[in-house]
């Protein structure tokens, strides 16, 4: 391959790269405006700035940029509660998870009461079952099922205080989840 082919290659790699960004940054502020059921291809291409035959070039469909969008969220989210695993840490892990789901209000509004908290919840099982930690010590509770339970907890409160009006603050979704979840979750999957 020439030099000249490299670098046409390189731009062809960095407009996809752009591309793809505006498609999700697009897709991000609609869903902060208008529920995700009302948002078409063309909004989503008029709000990115792109033609719309380049949507298809990138996703099938505008559930597949959701899907995408919910994947690189809840990548974040689960990074935030490895931590819960550690009994030390439980109340500051459950405030950054409530924090960053606090500054991404919209987002986390259309994942989880969007109509696609259940398809989430899945993927966000899948990924924190992943997460290494310590072998569960419980004797009465399985480690799957405390994940399960976990996450699916996790996810029907943030959604019930998404739907909050006017919101809890941040702090105390975080006692909530700590002291629902997290801390009787950790406990039992540690043995306790």
């Amino acid at each position: 391959m020439s030099g000249r082919e490299r670098a046409t290659e390189k731009s062809r790699d960095a407009r996809q790269l752009r591309s793809d960004a505006a498609l999700r940054a697009a897709l991000l502020a609609l869903v902060e405006r208008q529920p995700f059921d009302r948002i078409t291809v063309r909004d989503i291409v008029a709000e990115a700035g792109i033609g719309y035959a380049t949507f298809f070039r990138h996703y099938p469909s505008k559930e597949a940029l959701f899907d995408a969008v919910a994947g690189e969220e809840l990548t974040t989210m689960v990074q935030l509660a490895a931590p819960l695993l550690s009994p030390e840490n439980t109340r500051q892990t459950c405030l950054a998870l409530a924090a960053y789901v606090d500054e991404r209000r919209g987002v986390w509004r259309a994942l989880l009461t969007g109509g696609a908290a259940g398809h989430l919840r899945e993927q966000f099982a899948r990924l924190a079952a992943d997460v290494p930690g310590p072998t569960p010590e419980s004797t009465w509770l399985p480690a799957d099922l405390g994940v399960i339970f976990g996450v699916s907890a996790t996810v029907e409160i943030l959604a019930w205080w998404l739907r909050q009006e006017p919101p809890l603050p941040a702090e105390r979704v975080a006692e909530l989840l700590d002291r629902l979840v997290i801390t009787p979750t950790v406990g039992s999957l540690r043995g306790n």
